[in-house]
């Protein structure tokens, strides 16, 4: 278990309020980028279903600690639809030739096309209704459970799809065709092809949505409103809300500089992007962060004019070293983890430094957003174990 460190001001975690916070789906569309940290918090029943659980990291000198198995991440039970019966509705899609589309009312057979889409069904229990994914990172099952993480891959999302790769939109098609969806919900990409989209939709009622890392919590809403449980995502933002307000009260991260950087596959070691899913996290609960790697709304502002000079910009009081992206990554990190200027860090020398899983803190969903709090809730204040 990760030891505490001596000498921080801390305030005494609280637990959870007991009264049940709901959030309406205007509202939730709101909250983008850093969450604003209002509302009520989440009930007990939260800490019965997400029992708090550790799981040793690959990496020597750190632990990783999670909600939950990935066995247990996703809601045990489907969320009832909101919209039951037969027939179908219109829903919102940023598919630039169809900006609404007709969905079944309550999807039975979903062919999720994106971490984002996978994520949202898990959080909402319909992890038996998806027959397909795709865009899924290399390491999902650190948080995904075995049964979405083996389905069949479609290989075309384009939040996680690599760069210059090649598909058929036809081919594709006939993939998706197989697998008998009666919906698809399609991440959108950077740039679209809009041939998958049209050959999806001779398949089944194709979703297109925001795969933006900036606009997950938008993008959570309208992938539940497509699944037919509008309210329901808007409940699932308030609860990553609830937890980053008992995470910032538990563990005071303002009283902390909290140093994020991204180890590549090639041994480099750079501050990780101020728009994905860990940086905003830490947003959310009001970290401080070294003057180098100050961030605001998924941007990164320059040191204010009072910041005296400091030393590297890797450095803080603690760092999260985001790993993970290929089989070479465990290599490529335990290379950069003995160079020089890695082991001069203060925080390395106290034991400080954390290693978190690339999957999960460049994630999108509240799945991942859960998973990301956990981690600084569990490690801000602590000392890694020994090596």
């Amino acid at each position: 278990m990760t030891d505490h460190a001596p000498g921080r001001l801390r305030h005494r975690g609280r637990g959870y309020p007991s009264t049940p916070a709901r959030v309406s789906v205007g509202i939730a569309g709101a909250l983008v980028a850093g969450l604003a940290l209002s509302g009520c918090g989440p009930s007990p029943v939260d800490i019965v279903e997400h029992p708090v659980t550790t799981t040793p990291s690959r990496m020597a000198g750190a632990e990783l600690q999670r909600s939950a198995e990935p066995e247990e991440s996703c809601a045990p039970a489907p969320v009832p639809a909101e919209f039951p019966g037969n027939g179908v509705r219109e829903v919102a899609s940023t598919d630039p030739a169809e900006a609404t589309v007709e969905v079944p009312r309550s999807p039975e057979r979903i062919l999720a096309l994106g971490s984002g889409a996978v994520d949202v069904a898990c959080a909402l229990g319909l992890q038996d209704l998806v027959v397909g994914t795709s865009g899924l990172p290399h390491d999902a099952d650190v948080y995904l459970p075995a049964n979405l993480v083996g389905l069949p891959d479609l290989g075309i999302a384009g939040d996680w799809r690599a760069e210059g790769a090649d598909f058929d939109a036809d081919a594709a098609a006939n993939a998706a065709r197989d697998l008998n969806p009666d919906l698809i919900v399609l991440a959108d990409s950077p740039d679209p092809d809009p041939d998958l989209a049209r050959a999806l939709s001779a398949v089944a009622p194709t979703v297109v949505y925001d795969a933006r890392s900036l606009n997950w919590a938008e993008s959570t809403e309208a992938i539940a409103d497509a699944y037919g449980r509008p309210t329901a995502g808007g409940d699932l933002l308030l609860d990553v809300i609830d937890r980053a307000r008992f995470t910032a009260d538990a563990t005071t991260p303002r009283d902390t500089w909290v140093s994020l950087v991204s180890v590549s596959d090639g041994g480099e070691i750079e501050v990780q992007r101020p728009d994905t899913l860990g940086s905003l996290m830490l947003e959310a609960v009001g970290a401080g962060r070294p003057p180098a790697q100050r961030t605001r709304d998924g941007q990164r502002i320059g040191p204010a004019p009072e910041s005296p000079p400091v030393g590297d910009e890797l450095g803080g009081d603690v760092i999260f070293a985001v790993v993970g992206g290929s089989d070479r990554s465990e290599k490529s990190a335990r290379e950069a983890f003995a160079t020089e200027r890695w082991t001069d860090l203060d925080a390395v020398g106290a034991r400080r430094m954390f290693v978190v899983d690339r999957a999960v803190w460049e994630g999108s969903g509240p799945v991942a957003a859960r998973a990301v709090l956990d981690d600084i809730r569990s490690s801000i204040n602590g000392i890694a174990p020994d090596g």
